[in-house]
C-alpha cells in the first residue's frame, strides 16, 4: 500500500511524484498505467462463477445423506434380482438434482439482479488527456489523471485537490459526517484524520457545490474504499440460525435412520431368520422411508417463494436462508434520511412581515414574501436540467429553495435572466453564509443566505410590508425567539437578506449592514407509509431504533411524528460508556443522534450481546462492517454504495423502511410454513417407518422400496410444496418475534407428531389386517399403499390446525390432493401397477379405506385441538 501522505504535500510535489502535468496524461501513458495498476474497481466477492455457486449447494448435510443413500441403492442393484434398485438410486439423485438446482437458480437470480442494479449505477469521469477534456469510464481512471470536478458529480478515485472554487464534498458515505466538507488545495497536517483532510477528495463521495481540479493518487483497492473492502473480504460469513437448525435436524434424522435400521436388521435376522441379502435390502427400504427426501426440495421451494414475494416488494435477498431469518428480527436499527424520510428537503413555511405563512402561490410583485423567495432563488447554485423530465440538480437545500420559488409562481429562467450573477462570496464554515451579487437594471444587488444567527447579526434594517425600516433591539430579540422555536420543531431554517451595492467589486464590505428579508423553514418530510410501518413493527413486538447523524432536536421531532419515541442519546455520551454500561443504556433509547460509524457498530454489538436479533440498515462505505456483523444487514439499493450492498444480506431497491417490515412479515409466513411442512413430512415418514417396523415384527415386510419412493413423491412432495405456499395467518404481525435459536420443531409439534404416529399405527394396522382377510398379502400391501396416500390429506388438515387456517384458504392444496389421488388411481388401475407389484382394488377395499381415513382425520383434528389446549406453546 502506498504510504505517501498526499494530503500533506504541496500540489507541485504531488504532480512531480506522480510524474504528471496540469494538462493531464497522454493517452499512451494512461494505457500503460492502466495495464500496470489495473482498473479502478473494487474487487467484489459476489462475482462468484455459476459453477462455484452450483457446487456450493452440495454443502448441505441433507444433500450428503441423500447422495449416500443413492450410492448405497445403486450398489445393491448389482445383486441378483435387484436391478430395480437402480430406479431407486436414480429417483434419489433426481430429488437431489431438483433441490440443488432450485437453490442455485434463486441465489444466481439474486446475484444477477444486484449486478443489473450495479450496471445502472455505472458512472463516467471527466479527465484531461493530451490536454483535452474527455469523458471516460470511472474504471479507467489511473494515478496521475487530472480529474475535473463539478457539483453533482461522483468522485471516481482518491485525489489531491489542486484547484478549488467553492468546492464542497459530501463524504457521509465514507466518514459518516452528514455536513459537507469544504475543499481547498492547501496542505493539511500529516496526522489529520480522514474527515479533516480538506485537501483530498475520496472515491465514492459526491461533489455538492462548486468546481475544482484534482489529481488521482490512489485507485481501485488502493483507495480508502478499497481498503475497507479488503478488510470485509477477510470477514467470514456466518451461517444463519436456520441453516444451523436444518443441519442439526439432518444429523438427528441420520441418527434415527441408523438406530431404526439396526433394530429392523436384528428383528429380520434373529426373529424372522431372513438371509443377509434380504436383511440388507429391507433395511435399505426402511432407510428410504425414514429419510424425508422431499424436505430439501420443499425447503428450497418455500424460501424461493419468499424471495420472489420480497423481490416483488422491492427487497432482493442475497442468500435464500435470509428469507427465514427475517422472521426472527426483534430490533431494527434504521437510518433516518431516505429510509424513514423522503430524502427531499421541502420548504414548509416562510417568515415574512413578522409572521410565518404557508408556501404561497401567485405572489404580488411588491410583497416582502416575494422578495424572500426571490432571494432564495438567486442566491442558489441549483439548476434545472433540460431533459425529457426536467430535473433539479444541486445541493438539497438549494433544490428546496428553487422548488419553493417554482411552487409560488416565480419564473425561474426569467428572474435569473433579469438578475444575472456577476460575483459570489462562497459559503464558509466560519461565516456560515454565502452571498451572490447580481446586475439588476443599472445597478447591483447582493443576496445573502445562511444560518439565521450570523445573518441576523449583520442586519441593521428589515423589510416590513415592502418597506425597509430600522431593526430595533426588541425586534431582533423577537426574531431570535421565532428562529429558536422553529428549530425546536425540527425545521431547518435559513435566513435571507439583501443589500444594494454600487458595483460587483470589491466585496469586502458586502455582508455588513444587510436588510433582513425573512426566513425559509424546511424539513425532510417523513415517508407517508413510514408511521404505519413502524406501528406495525411495534405491534409485532419489534423495537425500532433510529440511528442518525442529525442532532437530537431534529431526530426527536421525526421520532415523535413517526411513533418511534423521543428517548434520545447523543453519540458523545455513548462514547464515554463501557460495553456493559452501553448495553444497559440502550435498553431505554429510541434514538441515537449525531451517530458516527464507530458508535453505530458499538450499538449493534450492545444489542446483540443483550440477546437481540438485529436488522441494521446502511448505505455508506462506513456502514459496511456493521452491515456484515448484524444478523440481517439491509443496504439501500438507490443510494447505497457497492460495498454496502456487498456486505448486506438484503438490498432494498426502493430504500423504504416499510419494505423491511413487509419482508419481516414474509419471513414469518415462510417460517410458519416451514414448520407445517416439516411437521407433515416427518410425521408421515415416521408413521410409515413404525408401521413397517410393527408389521416386520409380525412377519410381514409390507412396502417395497418402489412403493416407498412413490409415496415420498405423491404424498410428500406434492402436498408439502402446496403447504409451502400457505397464506399468512391473520395475526402473523401481532405476535412477538420467535427466538432466533428456537427450533423448527417445538413441543406442540412434537406432541402432534407423536399423536399422528399413534393414529397411523392404528389406521394402517387396521387397513393391512382387513386387506389380509379380503385378499391375502398382495391385496393387503396394495390397500396399505393406497391408504397411506389417502391418509396424507388428513395429515395436512391436522397440521394446518396449528394455525387455524380454513380448508379453502389455499386452493393449491386442494388441487395437489386431487393430483395425488389421480396418480394413485393410475398406479392401481393401469400397467404402471406392475412397477410397484400391486393389484387392483375392488369396492370392498374402498368401503374400508374411506371411513378409516376419514375417521382418522377427525380424530387427528380433535386430538390436535386438545394438545393445543394442554400445551399453549404456539407463539401467539
Amino acid at each position: 500500500m502506498d504510504a505517501t501522505l498526499w494530503h500533506h504535500l504541496i500540489t507541485d510535489d504531488v504532480l512531480k511524484r506522480l510524474e504528471t502535468r496540469p494538462t493531464g496524461l497522454t493517452t499512451s501513458e494512461a494505457a500503460r498505467r492502466l495495464a500496470q495498476v489495473g482498473r479502478n474497481e473494487i474487487a467484489r466477492r459476489k462475482s462468484v462463477s455459476p459453477l462455484r455457486l452450483f457446487l456450493k449447494q452440495f454443502a448441505s448435510f441433507f444433500v450428503v445423506v441423500l447422495l449416500f443413500a443413492a450410492m448405497l441403492a445403486y450398489a445393491v442393484s448389482y445383486l441378483p434380482g435387484e436391478g430395480d434398485r437402480r430406479l431407486t438410486a436414480f429417483f434419489i439423485l433426481g430429488i437431489v438434482a431438483i433441490s440443488v438446482t432450485l437453490s442455485f437458480m434463486e441465489e444466481y437470480r439474486a446475484q444477477k439482479e444486484l449486478e443489473a442494479l450495479d450496471k445502472l449505477l455505472v458512472f463516467k469521469a471527466t479527465v484531461l488527456r493530451d490536454g483535452v477534456r474527455r469523458q471516460i469510464d470511472a474504471a479507467d481512471v489511473v494515478p496521475g489523471d487530472i480529474i475535473i470536478l463539478s457539483h453533482g458529480q461522483k468522485v471516481p478515485a482518491d485525489a489531491r485537490v489542486i484547484e478549488a472554487h467553492s468546492l464542497r464534498a459530501d463524504e457521509s458515505t465514507l466518514t459518516g459526517e452528514s455536513v459537507g466538507v469544504d475543499k481547498t488545495p492547501e496542505p493539511v497536517a500529516p496526522q489529520a484524520p480522514l474527515a479533516e483532510r480538506t485537501s483530498m477528495v475520496f472515491g465514492s463521495t459526491y461533489i455538492t457545490h462548486g468546481t475544482g481540479i484534482a489529481v488521482a493518487v490512489r485507485t481501485g483497492m488502493a483507495s480508502e474504499v478499497g481498503q475497507i473492502a479488503a478488510t470485509l473480504e477477510q470477514m467470514q460469513e456466518r451461517p444463519t440460525p436456520f441453516q444451523t437448525e436444518v443441519q442439526k435436524m439432518a444429523r438427528q434424522m441420520t441418527v434415527i435412520v441408523g438406530v431404526l435400521a439396526v433394530v429392523v436388521a436384528l428383528i429380520l435376522l434373529l426373529l424372522l431368520h431372513e438371509s443377509l441379502v434380504d436383511v440388507a435390502l429391507n433395511t435399505l427400504s426402511l432407510a428410504i422411508a425414514t429419510i424425508p427426501e422431499s424436505l430439501p426440495i420443499v425447503l428450497t421451494f418455500a424460501l424461493a417463494l419468499g424471495a420472489h414475494q420480497m423481490a416483488a416488494r422491492h427487497a432482493v435477498v442475497r442468500r435464500l436462508a435470509v428469507v427465514e431469518s427475517l422472521g426472527s428480527v426483534d430490533t431494527i436499527c434504521t437510518d433516518k434520511t431516505g429510509t424513514l424520510t423522503q430524502n427531499l428537503m421541502t420548504v414548509q413555511r416562510i417568515f415574512a412581515d413578522q409572521r410565518f405563512v404557508p408556501l404561497p402561490q401567485n405572489l404580488p410583485n411588491d410583497s416582502t414574501l416575494r422578495e424572500v423567495l426571490l432571494a432564495g432563488l438567486l442566491c442558489n447554485e441549483a439548476s434545472i436540467e433540460d431533459t425529457a423530465v426536467p430535473t433539479i440538480i444541486g445541493d438539497p437545500v438549494d433544490v428546496a429553495l428553487l422548488r419553493a420559488a417554482q411552487a409560488a409562481g416565480l419564473d425561474v429562467a426569467g428572474e435569473r435572466g433579469d438578475s444575472v450573477k456577476v460575483n459570489e462570496i462562497p459559503f464558509s464554515s466560519e461565516r456560515k453564509m454565502m452571498t451572490t451579487i447580481h446586475r439588476r437594471g443599472a445597478g447591483f444587488v447582493a443576496y445573502t443566505k445562511g444560518a439565521p444567527g450570523p445573518v441576523l447579526d449583520r442586519c441593521t434594517t428589515w423589510l416590513v410590508n415592502g418597506q425597509c425600516v430600522p431593526l430595533q433591539k426588541d425586534q431582533r430579540a423577537a426574531l431570535r425567539q421565532t428562529i429558536d422555536r422553529s428549530e425546536s420543531e425540527a425545521y431547518y431554517v435559513l435566513a435571507l437578506a439583501r443589500k444594494d451595492v454600487a458595483s460587483a467589486y470589491p466585496i469586502d464590505d458586502v455582508e455588513n449592514e444587510l436588510t433582513f428579508l425573512g426566513l425559509q423553514a424546511m424539513v425532510d418530510q417523513p415517508r407517508p407509509e413510514a408511521a404505519d410501518a413502524i406501528a406495525q413493527a411495534h405491534g409485532a413486538g419489534i423495537r425500532v431504533v433510529m440511528i442518525t447523524g442529525d442532532n437530537a432536536l431534529t431526530a426527536r421531532s421525526v421520532g415523535r411524528k413517526l411513533g418511534i419515541g423521543e428517548r434520545s442519546v447523543d453519540s458523545s455520551e455513548l462514547e464515554q460508556l463501557s460495553t456493559e454500561d452501553m448495553r444497559e443504556r440502550m435498553k431505554t433509547v429510541d434514538i441515537v443522534a449525531r451517530a458516527t460509524p464507530q458508535i453505530k457498530q458499538r450499538v449493534l454489538q450492545a444489542l446483540q450481546e443483550a440477546g437481540h436479533f438485529v436488522a441494521m440498515t446502511g448505505d455508506g462505505v462506513n456502514d459496511a462492517t456493521a452491515l456484515k456483523q448484524s444478523d440481517v444487514g439491509v443496504a439501500m439499493g438507490l443510494r447505497g454504495t457497492d460495498i454496502a450492498k456487498e456486505s448486506a444480506a438484503m438490498v432494498l431497491l426502493d430504500d423504504n423502511f416499510a419494505t423491511i417490515v413487509a419482508a419481516i412479515a414474509e419471513g414469518r409466513r415462510i417460517f410458519d410454513n416451514i414448520r407445517k411442512f416439516t411437521n407433515y413430512l416427518l410425521s408421515t415418514s415416521l408413521g410409515e417407518v413404525f408401521v413397517v417396523l410393527m408389521l416386520s415384527i409380525a412377519g410381514y415386510f409390507p412396502l417395497s422400496a418402489q412403493m416407498l419412493l412413490w409415496v415420498n413423491v405423491v404424498t410428500d412432495l406434492v402436498p408439502a410444496s402446496a403447504l409451502a405456499n400457505d397464506p399468512a395467518v391473520p395475526h402473523v404481525m401481532r405476535r412477538r418475534p420467535r427466538r432466533h435459536d428456537e427450533p423448527i420443531l417445538n413441543k406442540a409439534i412434537y406432541a402432534t407428531i407423536a399423536g399422528s404416529i399413534f393414529r397411523t399405527l392404528i389406521a394402517y394396522g387396521l387397513i393391512f389386517w382387513v386387506g389380509l382377510y379380503l385378499g391375502g398379502v398382495a391385496y393387503a400391501r396394495t390397500m396399505l399403499f393406497t391408504g397411506i396416500v389417502l391418509h396424507a390429506f388428513t395429515r395436512v388438515m391436522v397440521v394446518r390446525q396449528l394455525d387455524a387456517l380454513s380448508l379453502w384458504s389455499n386452493p393449491t392444496l386442494l388441487w395437489s390432493y386431487a393430483v395425488a389421488v389421480v396418480l394413485q388411481l393410475l398406479a392401481l388401475y393401469t400397467p404402471l401397477r406392475n412397477v410397484f407389484g400391486v393389484v387392483p382394488l375392488d369396492w370392498r377395499a374402498w368401503l374400508v379405506l374411506v371411513p378409516v381415513v376419514a375417521g382418522s382425520s377427525l380424530w387427528g383434528v380433535y386430538m390436535t385441538r386438545w394438545i393445543l389446549r394442554l400445551l399453549p406453546l404456539w407463539d401467539e
